[in-house]
């Protein structure tokens, strides 16, 4: 049976989205995010300290990627909320969630989750940036992919200026379209994410969606 895997920024809502699509579709959730964070309250150390950890310690990482092979197997829908199941797990329609890191450093104070942000929004936005890439340092070196390499990606949502509910209507909307042929269906990203003639273009992003126009693939707006 196909299965919807989610990955994306920190931040970016895939939590709040799973659970939507969860209950729209009857799918169950499996998700590596409460995997490590259950590793990190056990040893004592904030994710942050985590990651820098798993640059060194491959072998957490690949327990959980075990994990994820063998949800290749099972028969049932699931929403898999992991930052790689998009290449272990077999058959997977593959989203990516991204948002500006802002927004992201926000939503994660907003959260509240043990460990995950600092005092202060300005820390936190350092600290999010600073996991972002030791999670792109760690799955380059141990698996050789690029994490924010958008062609990865059946389909890219920009969460920054919409609610989840629109977000998942996007997600549900491209799952029935690849279900008819498993092609790529797209990008849906707000021009106010690129747009701001006064401030920095998001480069990491307008490097991915130019190489998603290289490789023929569409990127609608919304």
């Amino acid at each position: 049976m196909d299965k919807i895997s989610l990955a994306g920024d920190l931040g970016s809502g895939k939590s709040t989205v799973a659970g939507i699509l969860m209950e729209a579709l009857g799918a169950e959730k499996y998700s590596t995010g409460t995997i490590v964070r259950s590793i990190a309250e056990r040893m004592g150390m904030t994710i942050g300290e985590l990651n820098v950890y798993m640059e060194t310690h491959p072998e957490i990482d690949h327990e959980i990627d075990d994990g994820l092979k063998e949800l290749s197997d099972v028969d049932k829908l699931l929403i898999i909320d992991s930052r790689m199941a998009w290449h272990f797990t077999k058959g997977t329609f593959k989203v990516y969630l991204t948002t500006e890191v802002e927004t992201s450093a926000y939503r994660i104070m907003n959260a509240n989750r043990t460990g995950e942000h600092a005092k202060t929004l300005e820390d936190t936005v350092k600290d999010t940036l600073s996991r972002r890439a030791s999670e792109k340092k760690r799955y380059r070196e141990m698996y050789g992919v690029d994490i924010k390499d958008l062609t990865n990606y059946d389909l890219i949502v920009d969460t920054t200026h919409i609610t989840p509910a629109e977000v998942a209507k996007s997600i549900i909307d491209g799952y029935e379209k690849w279900r008819k042929d498993k092609s790529p269906v797209g990008a849906f990203i707000s021009p106010l994410r690129l747009n701001y003639p006064d401030d920095a273009v998001d480069s990491e992003l307008v490097a991915s969606l130019s190489s998603m126009l290289e490789c023929g693939q569409a990127i609608p707006e919304v």
